[in-house]
């Protein structure tokens, strides 16, 4: 830990002083006129999360674990044209530079957006949200669990793909997706024989804003895994539909979902059966400088269920969440959370855990036009 925190901090450090060089330069006698230099942006940001966790699994005799580590340590550069968006994130927080977002964005006409490249998959919310503007440390029970080694399609996973976004200018503002991605399970099938199957992960998104800054969506979505976990002559498809509300206002902010279909989450044989049902809720108030010293405070607290098939009983799994998120600036932020998970039987996927955490984050934007 404390080489890479010797590593990361001088990098920290020449932040305000590349800040105050760029804002002290003087400006060039054959500067082009500010409406030209706003045809284009360039932003170049960053964000460090370094957290601490306490946890006692309920295992026999009671455990209790102590961890710190970097949770995130991103730089990004944003770079912005008319009609075009080129995006690049970089996550070096596991000691190996670990690609996030890489995507071309067009809009060719108005209301429609063309991406390609590497980016979320479309569905959740509260998964597209970045966690730097979430109140809370995680997203809940849900992101952290990885059947077949890979992550949820409502985890906020990236994947190579295409996708095609409809915005026409009517009433609810609607927005509808259609997107494909590379399966990361897909291995050495190739998509252009007919005699295997299809390689990529299918999505279609509808989402409409009945209410200013309410959101209301819904998603379909066919996701590659293996039938019998770690055979991968067993690839195969299975449909997870979601429903989604998003409230997104000055005073509070709230994330409530649902999930379900075909399961693919794998039983003590390593196959899987049945149907799967999910849901997860957020909500957090907001309360602007309530303190001279503070930018904003955000207590919180969510929830989360998991039933993985129906073929079993004793396998449900929840948690349930509080916390609180003090911003002490738009850069700087302290955040405290406690959470319990429950396990509701023996073929749980995970035991009775209780778990304590402190993070501390920071961020840093700079744009250059």
């Amino acid at each position: 830990m404390r080489p890479c925190l010797s590593a990361i901090a001088p990098a920290l450090a020449l932040i305000p002083v590349v800040a105050h060089a760029q804002s002290a330069a003087p400006a060039e006698p054959d500067a082009k006129p500010a409406e030209a230099a706003r045809e284009w942006t360039l932003e170049l940001g960053g964000r460090v999360f370094l957290r601490d966790t306490v946890s006692r699994v309920d295992v026999g005799d009671r455990i209790w674990r102590h961890d710190r580590a970097i949770d995130q340590a991103r730089v990004s550069a944003d770079y912005d044209r008319k009609r075009l968006r080129l995006a690049i994130e970089v996550d070096f927080a596991g000691g190996d530079a670990d690609l996030k977002d890489t995507y071309i964005r067009v809009t060719p006409l108005d209301g429609l957006r063309l991406q390609a490249g590497r980016f979320k998959v479309p569905m959740s919310f509260l998964g597209m949200e970045s966690k730097w503007r979430l109140p809370s440390t995680e997203r809940g029970l849900l992101s952290e669990l990885d059947p077949d080694d890979r992550d949820l399609p409502f985890t906020g996973e990236r994947a190579d793909g295409i996708a095609v976004q409809l915005r026409p200018a009517i009433a609810l503002e609607p927005r509808f997706t259609a997107a494909a991605f590379q399966s990361p399970l897909a291995g050495g099938l190739s998509p252009i024989d007919a005699s295997e199957e299809l390689t990529q992960d299918l999505y279609l998104r509808a989402e409409i804003e009945p209410v200013r800054d309410i959101h209301l969506a819904a998603g379909f979505a066919m996701v590659g895994y293996h039938e019998q976990l770690g055979e991968a002559d067993s690839f195969r498809h299975v449909p997870i539909a979601s429903l989604e509300l998003h409230a997104d206002t000055r005073h509070v902010r709230a994330w409530i979902e649902g999930f379900a279909g075909e399961s693919f989450f794998y039983q003590p044989d390593g196959g899987s059966s049945g149907r799967f049902v999910a849901a997860r809720a957020l909500v957090s108030p907001r309360f602007r400088r309530p303190f001279p010293a503070v930018f904003r405070v955000e207590p919180y607290a969510g929830a989360s269920l998991l039933e993985p098939t129906d073929d079993r009983d004793q396998d449900r799994v929840s948690e349930i969440v509080a916390g609180v998120n003090v911003a002490f600036s738009r850069y700087l932020r302290l955040q405290i959370e406690g959470a319990q998970r429950v396990a509701e039987g023996g073929e749980s996927a995970v035991a009775d855990t209780t778990l304590f955490r402190i993070q501390l984050g920071a961020s840093f934007s700079e744009q250059v036009e």
